[in-house]
């Protein structure tokens, strides 16, 4: 015996069917629109480095180009940088190359098994394939001018906008996590702490970071303004550095005296010359070739 067929609506409560039809569809890309933007900001801002006076605006760029993208290039750019697998190699040479100064880097990811990568993945991919449904082929789907087709279109309406509600809370925790890192970082930097290992290179610890830190950039700096056929008086380079930079002293880097600096740091050449009025002994330094080469300042 064969199924009894859905009586026909009447023309009053087909077109309320179909407004809600269009209601929960309206809601779906909503949604989907909320997820978009939430998620333009998450990769603009998942790795931004460079000078810390042009940090601005390179984040300014990233948060442009984002803009531009769509919703399956952003979903991309989201599953290769953001998401990463456990041990997977982090290091890269982007960083400062020869202009020396500080540079920063600021990098927020999640790291995850393979599993848990490949399904996140794949749940990612099933979300632009619905809202690529939503978007493009849902009249082709449903027919909304019958009833069969208002009742199927209204069930997968409720699925779809539990999918893309569960996407967007998933998403929102991630961008909130990045905001939390953002404000400790921004919190440390405010620390004497802060200061001490990446303006001056010296670690939590008390090891000190010597190519770069502050006290070897300050010698090198009173080479520039002193060095006499090449080599500097250290005494004048001390009170240049105690003029200039007062701060940079060799108790602060868990010395001595100057030329335990210079000892420690292994950056300088040091010879003696004598003086021609009283015979006494003068020490005079130059950057090690090597050394000339390193940068001052630390990359974060």
């Amino acid at each position: 015996m064969n199924a009894a067929a859905t009586p026909p609506l009447s023309p009053e409560t087909l077109v309320d069917r179909q407004r809600v039809v269009q209601r929960k569809l309206g809601r779906c890309l909503l949604r989907l629109q909320q997820y978009e933007m939430l998620l333009k900001a998450v990769v603009a801002n998942t790795d931004i480095a460079g000078p810390p006076e042009q940090l601005q605006a390179l984040r300014d760029e990233r948060v442009a180009s984002a803009q531009t993208k769509t919703l399956g290039t952003l979903v991309g750019v989201l599953t290769e940088s953001y998401l990463t697998l456990d041990g997977s190699d982090e290091t890269t040479d982007d960083g400062p190359q020869s202009n020396g100064g500080l540079w920063f880097r600021f990098r927020a990811h999640m790291s995850l098994d393979v599993e848990r990568h490949g399904t996140i993945k794949a749940s990612l991919k099933e979300l632009v394939d619905l809202r690529n449904e939503l978007v493009h082929h849902f009249l082709v789907r449903f027919d909304i001018w019958q009833a069969d087709g208002c009742t199927a279109a209204d069930a997968f309406l409720d699925e779809s906008y539990e999918t893309i509600d569960g996407h967007y809370l998933t998403l929102h925790a991630w961008a909130q996590g990045m905001d939390e890192a953002r404000t400790l970082m921004a919190s440390f930097m405010k620390t004497p702490a802060f200061r001490d290992m990446v303006i001056d290179g010296i670690q939590p610890d008390g090891a000190v970071h010597w190519p770069g830190c502050g006290i070897v950039c300050s010698l090198r700096e009173a080479e520039v303004e002193l060095a006499q056929d090449g080599w500097t008086p250290l005494h004048s380079a001390i009170e240049w550095v105690g003029q200039h930079a007062p701060d940079q002293t060799p108790r602060r880097y868990g010395c001595g005296s100057w030329r335990h600096v210079i000892h420690e740091s292994k950056q300088f050449e040091v010879r003696k010359r004598s003086q021609a009025a009283n015979g006494s002994a003068v020490v005079w330094y130059r950057s090690r070739p090597e050394g000339n080469q390193m940068q001052c300042g630390q990359t974060l």
